[in-house]
């Protein structure tokens, strides 16, 4: 089943210079698309564009087949939730009182039980909810983030960048963290320049060049590198661009 469709966007920050251009695809429920591509190629503007977030802004992003017509902050209303990259949490509120924030969409009697239900899926959270969030390690901000933004239930997750900065023990952590949402029906589109652990969690692999879609299909292909290098490391793959 298709949770969100995304068709014909066009996105920038000026009126007349568009970062990305006409780019249309599609997420399916429990999906984890990976948006990869090269450095300024309107990934993050992409992601921003679906919450809403880039004042310019033509083409049609759809749920279920209907139009979102809900501005960016009543996103959650609908179903999507969005992490940015960065200034992701609330440094100097405690672990609790970030999921408490995002718990606030709930109806008063689900609250703790949700915010319970979110700790139990990041065991490093759980053990300390008293901790201020700013004194938690750079991983475990993208995972309280990614907490907060589960607590409301959504069906389709977009994550900006969640490995930037990271070390690699800590990248591996988020993402067994995203591949287990995903596992449970949540449709995820992971903005990522971190190709590699993007593409062993991802089903498929949308690669934007210049603002437009270069490739858009299964991630296994990707893995080698080679169509990699064809799309846009410079190389020269032996696989054909599809």
């Amino acid at each position: 089943m298709t949770a969100l469709t995304v068709e014909n966007i066009v996105a920038g920050y000026e009126s007349g210079m568009p970062i990305v251009r006409d780019v249309s695809f599609s997420l399916d429920a429990g999906e984890i698309v990976t948006v990869i591509g090269p450095n300024g190629a309107g990934k993050s503007t992409l992601t921003k564009a679906i919450a809403g977030l880039v004042p310019e802004r033509t083409g049609c992003v759809l749920m279920d087949g209907k139009p979102i017509t809900a501005p960016a902050h009543a996103l959650a209303h609908v179903g999507i939730a969005f992490v940015p990259q960065t200034e992701n949490v609330f440094t100097r509120l405690t672990i609790r009182e970030n999921l408490q924030i995002g718990a606030a969409l709930l109806p008063r009697a689900r609250r703790a039980g949700r915010i319970d239900a979110v700790l139990d899926m990041f065991p490093d959270l759980a053990t300390r909810p008293t901790l201020a969030a700013g004194r938690l390690s750079g991983g475990q901000r993208q995972m309280l983030a990614i907490a907060r933004a589960l607590i409301a239930e959504p069906r389709v997750l977009l994550l900006d960048e969640p490995s930037a900065g990271l070390s690699p023990a800590l990248v591996e952590g988020v993402f067994s963290s995203i591949a287990a949402i995903a596992a449970g029906g949540v449709s995820v589109a992971l903005v990522e320049q971190n190709v590699a652990a993007a593409l062993r969690i991802a089903h498929r692999a949308l690669v934007l060049v210049e603002g437009r879609v270069a490739h858009d299909g299964p991630a296994d292909p990707l893995r080698s590198g080679k169509l990699l290098a064809r799309l846009f490391l410079g190389g020269t793959g032996d696989d054909p661009v599809t």
